[in-house]
């Protein structure tokens, strides 16, 4: 298609034409009239044709400038309105992807719609609906669009009828509008998921449960038809953990070929089964997913985030069930040095004891029985130290309970056992992780140990204060006989105040014990959510 040329161009070379024709046509009148020289004809001849020739050729030259301006002029409004529509699905587009959801994207698209129209519209997209200010749904006049590929649909209240052209605009609107609206869509689908991995983090600890609730939201969100999870083991076996609809052996294997090459890079193990690694600085297993190839890849970038996520939740679980063996084993050297510092002792004690009270009965039977109640006295405070030690050692199911009642539960059968009073302040509520909460709860046990065992206090006070999502603080005080600073270690469980020391600060948290002698104990620890 040739350019069209511009009007200035046109007009220079009109100027230099239309001279030259008129004074061709001039020429030519005056040699037609030449037989009539001298005769009154020629005279009206001329006048005629000077002016009326002129002023037609005037008027002509005149009216083809001004359609040439009205043409450029109406071309000039078409370039501003579509502009003005192009700035106005810019403005759509964008407001679109800044909002937090598909409601609040609906309501910034509608508002950018009817700008951009000069009209009322409304939006309606899953059931949610946006209007405009000034739409009015009731109108004869409505003019509705579908959205395609969107089980929504436009609806514009025109003050008119539509022309054609905006007709055509009206459904390139509506195109780019069901973009915007499924970027928003997939956006808070994406968070969503983000949302309920993130749940799934905080609210479980068994790695085995925690896998499955993970692979419920990937395929969900993957709109995926089977996957699973594959975890090294020591030998480098991929052994499955987790396996939804897959035709994979249920027993370890050694991955080669694409298995290997994939605890690098994504690859497709099978036709359309992706593998994603699980990599922190090596590789610890394979994230499996099933589905339309051209669809997994579209969202490989988010499986690479969720991968990540799982890989995180695998290290933690295992860093929880490392950190668990460590304490059992802690708590099993406590327990040996108690039995050899405590019972051990007192039963070399009440032995002795014996020992001279049988040989005293014959010769002072009164300091015989003296020593026979020291050592009644003895034994039945030994005997309140092995119930309180077994209590302490009973298993609680934090899962079964809850993390605040068995904290209740345990304080309270606790101070039973103990002979003490407790009062407990706790808060209907707490956003803890599993971690956490177990610190929280060994910190409890250890401070109510340490004051049954050294404080002897008539009252215990527990309270638990939330810092909203930074966490918790847990304060446990009594007032039993205190101690002086400095004397912690010795005797009045020095190694358990340092134990619970390290667990609270392992996980990022603070503690401190303040104890005056005489007046009691407050032991406080803060954690991290």
């Amino acid at each position: 298609m040739e350019p069209v040329p511009s009007l200035y161009r046109l007009i220079r070379l009109y100027r230099l034409v239309l001279p030259l024709a008129i004074v061709l046509v001039v020429v030519l009148f005056e040699i037609s009239l030449e037989p009539y020289q001298g005769q009154p004809v020629a005279f009206w001849l001329r006048l005629g044709f000077y002016g009326l020739v002129g002023s037609l050729v005037t008027w002509m030259t005149l009216e083809w400038i001004a359609q040439q301006v009205q043409d450029r002029e109406r071309a000039q409004r078409a370039l501003e309105v579509a502009n003005q529509r192009l700035e106005a699905v810019g403005k759509m587009l964008k407001r679109a992807s800044a909002a937090d959801n598909l409601e609040q994207a609906l309501a910034a698209v509608v508002q950018e719609v009817a700008k951009a129209l000069g009209m009322g519209a409304a939006l309606t997209l899953e059931g949610v609906r946006a209007t405009s200010p000034g739409f009015e749904p009731g109108s004869d006049a409505l003019y509705t669009l579908p959205l395609p590929g969107l089980e929504g649909k436009l609806e514009v209240a025109p003050p008119r009828p539509l022309s054609n052209e905006e007709r055509a605009f009206l459904e390139v609107l509506a195109a780019e509008v069901a973009g915007a609206l499924e970027s928003a869509r997939a956006r808070s689908r994406d968070l969503l998921t983000l949302y309920e991995v993130d749940q799934a983090l905080r609210a479980e600890a068994n790695l085995g449960r925690l896998l499955e609730r993970l692979m419920d939201r990937i395929l969900a969100w993957a709109g995926a038809t089977g996957g699973g999870v594959l975890l090294l083991d020591e030998e480098n076996f991929l052994q499955p953990q987790v396996l939804r609809n897959l035709e994979l052996p249920p027993h370890a294997f050694m991955p080669d070929h694409r298995w290997k090459e994939a605890l690098e890079s994504p690859v497709f193990v099978r036709e359309n089964l992706l593998a994603v690694p699980l990599r922190e600085q090596s590789a610890i297993g394979l994230l499996l997913v099933q589905g339309e190839a051209e669809n997994l890849r579209q969202r490989l970038p988010f499986l690479r985030f969720l991968a990540a996520q799982v890989t995180l939740a695998v290290r933690n679980a295992q860093a929880y069930l490392r950190a668990e063996e460590l304490a059992l084993t802690e708590e099993r050297n406590r327990i040996a040095r108690e039995i050899h510092d405590g019972i051990a002792q007192a039963l070399a004690f009440m032995a002795l004891k014996l020992d001279l009270s049988e040989r005293l009965l014959q010769t002072d039977p009164e300091r015989a029985l003296e020593e026979l109640h020291q050592v009644k006295e003895t034994l039945r405070a030994q005997i309140r130290e092995v119930r309180r030690s077994i209590f302490a050692l009973r298993p609680i199911d934090l899962e079964r309970y809850g993390f605040l009642e068995s904290v209740r539960r345990y304080a309270t059968a606790f101070a039973e056992q103990a002979g003490f009073r407790v009062r407990l302040s706790l808060p209907e509520k707490i956003e803890l992780s599993q971690a956490s909460e177990l610190v929280f709860f060994r910190v409890l046990q250890e401070a109510l140990t340490n004051a049954a065992k050294h404080a002897r206090p008539g009252l215990v006070q527990v309270k638990l204060t939330p810092l909203g999502e930074r966490g918790g603080v847990l304060e446990i005080s009594d007032n039993g006989r205190g101690f002086k600073a400095g004397t912690s270690a010795n005797g009045l469980g020095g190694f358990g105040l340092t134990q619970m020391r390290e667990r609270v600060e392992a996980r990022g948290g603070r503690f401190e014990v303040v104890s005056v002698q005489g007046q009691g104990t407050s032991v406080r620890a803060e954690l991290p959510f």
